[in-house]
């Protein structure tokens, strides 16, 4: 069962264009590669993952589950890859949302659904881009996965240091603002509040979202972590639906290590997709 949310209303006046059932007309994905890789180290989606680059797991997956794919590269570099005959590529932005608006312009008018995913989910099955698109198709603006949250997670403060002041109190000295890129070196974290499990979602990529309503909330030119959560500022509904524990974020080389390992059981999963045994499995 999906989980909805429409945030109250949008910023600024922005409004929703007018709904059109069914988000009618063909499936579109934007395969997001146009990073740097300076949390990995590299650029990341040019790493061996089972013979091929990280970037040509989404994009088989991808083209499962839709009528036309547009890969957005880095200026400058491919690794190498070159993309298979139908699918588009274009140069991303200094930014997230700049190469998400790269993508958007390679995409025919007539899209009636838009999926965006990135090469850091590199195992995410086709059956889980049709589960988003199927939500959209019934009449939501966005849809994501999301999986259950299954460790306890703290609201943190960073400090420059903890000081004992007597036996009784131990006091903290100035705090620091994390920065986009992380909390800095050695840093010194206190814990604060304890977020609900039952009302928070890991979240996933792909997304997918009426074509419409994602280039109306992009025309602003405006910067966003994500673009699930521009729509839903604009007033949207955005579902929520089962996410897969194998479709990791890839952000470091650990995490590229573990894919490596998970990818033989992905394989399998996509195979029997593949040939319609079900055996795709979801939580929920």
């Amino acid at each position: 069962m999906a989980d909805l949310a429409r945030a109250p209303g949008g910023p600024g006046g922005t409004e929703l264009p007018p709904q059109r059932p069914g988000g009618r007309g063909p499936v579109w994905t934007i395969v997001l590669a146009g990073g740097g890789g300076t949390r990995f180290g590299g650029p990341k989606q040019f790493y061996d993952l089972g013979g091929e680059p990280l970037l040509a797991h989404p994009v088989a997956a991808a083209r499962a589950a839709s009528d036309g794919i547009v890969v957005v590269v880095p200026a400058g570099t491919t690794g190498g890859w070159s993309p298979p005959p139908g699918v588009r590529q274009v140069t991303g932005g200094t930014t997230r949302a700049e190469s998400v608006r790269a993508g958007l312009t390679a995409v025919p008018a007539e899209a009636g659904v838009i999926v965006i995913t990135d090469a850091a989910h590199p195992l995410a099955t086709p059956a889980l881009y049709r589960r988003v698109v199927d939500e959209v198709r019934a009449g939501a603006d966005a849809a994501v996965p999301g999986l259950p949250l299954t460790e306890v997670v703290k609201e943190i403060r960073v400090v420059k240091e903890i000081r004992v002041v007597d036996e009784d109190e131990v006091g903290v000295a100035d705090e620091i603002q994390p920065q986009a890129g992380g909390i800095g070196p050695s840093p010194r974290l206190v814990a604060g509040a304890s977020l609900p499990r039952e009302t928070h979602r890991l979240v996933q990529t792909p997304h997918a979202f009426r074509a419409d309503l994602l280039r109306s909330v992009h025309a602003g030119a405006r910067e966003a972590v994500e673009d699930s959560a521009m729509v839903a500022e604009a007033g949207g509904l955005v579902v929520v639906v089962p996410g897969e524990p194998a479709n990791i974020h890839v952000t470091t080389p650990d995490e590229l290590a573990m894919a490596r390992l998970l990818l033989t059981h992905v394989r399998s999963e996509r195979e029997s997709d593949e040939f319609g045994t079900g055996r795709v499995h979801a939580v929920r």
